[in-house]
């Protein structure tokens, strides 16, 4: 639930977001001084009627153009909108498997830059998430660099935004 007024002064949704509109509302409402109260009690339930690993692919994917776009819009001081999960996505998702390849062209050894993928998940687990989450979470990272490939490729050459389908 939102309260109108403040959500119409602060111009709506984006139409032109194809994800992460939510967020970057909020981000606009409280820098017009307004709360987000998040209360302890589910109030919807989403059915994202995903059976496919396809369809993960895809709405993770999304997500990382969403990343990618929150920091380009709110990712400068003092929001620094989406800035640290870009950053993550920067590392596992392009920058471990660019190295990984271009070292192993050097030599084989390159290829042990892989194994910080397991023991990621084994950090994970450590922390208290599940094997499969913690799986899930290291592998997510590929699917978001791409997105957010998408995004900047898109930027970069001021193609047509079009929505990142998963269904």
């Amino acid at each position: 639930m939102m309260r109108l007024e403040p959500v119409l002064r602060a111009g709506g949704f984006k139409d032109d977001l194809i994800a992460g509109e939510e967020p970057e509302l909020c981000l606009r409402l409280r820098k017009r001084g307004w709360k987000i109260w998040r209360i302890d009690a589910e109030m919807a339930l989403h059915d994202a009627a995903m059976t496919r690993f396809s369809q993960w692919w895809q709405r993770t994917k999304r997500g990382g153009y969403a990343f990618a776009e929150g920091v380009a819009l709110h990712g400068a001081a003092p929001e620094r909108h989406c800035v640290a999960p870009l950053r993550r996505i920067i590392l596992w998702g392009l920058l471990l498997p660019v190295a990984t390849m271009l070292g192993a062209l050097i030599t084989p050894w390159a290829l042990l830059l892989l194994l910080a993928w397991p023991a990621q998940v084994v950090r994970l687990r450590i922390r208290g998430m599940d094997w499969s989450a913690a799986f899930f979470m290291t592998l997510t990272k590929l699917p978001e660099a791409q997105g957010a490939l998408t995004y900047w490729w898109r930027r970069m050459t001021r193609a047509r935004v079009r929505l990142i389908e998963y269904k």
